[in-house]
């Protein structure tokens, strides 16, 4: 694992902390570089939701040391009452840090206590902690990292005191570009509740679906070719935010079509197609990479492998609406490309007012049987 060094690195770290918009992927890089800092073997990132903190992140080099994308969220379901008797909890209840030798020699008469059922699962041993509340603006904690076991060589040794105030730095600026993340987050849902309202077979939960699903799949597809960490991390971020958004043109659709179950009339069709070209319009002279991709994911991600898609070479500003013949293979963009097999996964796994959801096997046979026609094969 790499390292980082002082005052310089530090700050360099905060700013480009500063520039990640997409909430999910500040969370992973916060954690990520914590570990950086301190030489942690491992760390948890939790984050506050009512009366329990949840396992948010996780990375682990010994258990995880290649560090694949699901290794992430290994645990993401799990969580742990908010009170003072764990570790993590009464950091959370006090908003003090915790600074630990060895777990395992904890005095008795502290409130908290390890809780070694990890350890026993998977053969670990934890000794070495730092754990260090996230505090928001108003002083209330949103969540906790927990950096464990630093390593200097071959060995565990004890966090010091230049670790612990290194981290609470580092938190602290990196709670505000949580804050300023969430605001930009904040107004893409609100984008997307505007399409929902007019669709009521859209599922809420849907867009969220397929942003997840299409992170996991580009983040395959770019470890498997040995793309940079940091250029990961930048298409990882726009490329959340492209899925979540690729329906947000059926605002502009009538609800009596959109309330129909798939099978409409040929007219009927011609103006469900134009749902890509709304959502496009929304992003004219793209310059940012969020931009580019969001017009680049909305305009084609109904595009097929074999060119059997919608809308095709298309004149986006150009009126009338005119589709030609679909796109075909590699003219399809990569972003577009996933975030088709993302869509059509999550809309066959999940249960519509005409439809049952199908098994998650069921559903990846499906996509095996299409590739080459409908999908990319080699992201299948």
């Amino acid at each position: 694992m790499n390292t980082r060094h002082g005052a310089k690195d530090l700050l360099n770290t905060i700013r480009e902390l500063h520039q990640i918009h997409d909430y999910s992927v500040l969370l992973e890089r916060i954690l990520h570089e914590a570990r950086l800092f301190t030489q942690a073997d491992a760390g948890t990132l939790y984050l506050r939701n009512n009366n329990r903190l949840y396992f948010n992140y996780i990375e682990n080099d010994t258990l995880f040391p290649d560090g694949k994308s699901e290794d992430k969220f290994a645990y993401t379901d799990q969580s742990i009452p908010l009170n003072k008797k764990s570790l993590a909890g009464f950091v959370a209840m006090t908003g003090q840090p915790l600074l630990i030798d060895d777990v395992y020699k904890l005095p008795p008469h502290l409130n908290f206590s390890f809780n070694p059922e990890f350890d026993k699962k998977t053969n670990y041993r934890t000794q070495s902690q730092l754990v260090m509340p996230l505090k928001g603006s108003s002083s209330r904690v949103l969540g906790v990292i927990q950096l464990i076991n630093a390593r200097r060589g071959s060995g565990v040794v004890p966090f010091s005191d230049s670790d612990r105030l290194h981290i609470s730095f580092l938190a602290d600026h990196a709670v505000l570009a949580l804050e300023k993340a969430e605001m930009a987050r904040e107004m893409v849902w609100r984008m997307v509740k505007v399409s929902e309202l007019r669709d009521p077979n859209q599922d809420g939960n849907h867009p969220r679906r397929v942003g997840e699903y299409s992170v996991v799949l580009y983040e395959r597809f770019a470890e498997a070719r040995g793309i940079s960490l940091a250029e990961r991390t930048q298409k990882k971020e726009a490329f959340r935010i492209a899925a979540i958004l690729h329906d947000i043109g059926k605002a502009g659709i009538s609800s009596s079509i959109l309330a129909k179950d798939g099978h409409y009339t040929p007219e009927e069709k011609l103006l469900m197609y134009r749902h890509t070209v709304y959502g496009a319009r929304l992003f004219p002279n793209p310059v940012s990479l969020w931009d580019r991709m969001a017009r680049e994911v909305i305009l084609n991600h109904h595009e097929r492998w074999d060119g059997s898609g919608y809308p095709g070479h298309i004149d986006v500003d150009a009126e009338p609406i005119r589709f030609t013949k679909g796109k075909m293979g590699k003219e399809i963009p990569l972003s577009a490309r996933i975030v088709a097999i993302a869509d059509v996964y999550d809309a066959l796994t999940s249960k519509r007012s005409y439809k049952e959801a199908w098994d998650c096997r069921a559903a990846l046979q499906y996509l095996k049987s299409k590739s080459d026609k409908l999908f990319d094969p080699e992201l299948i």
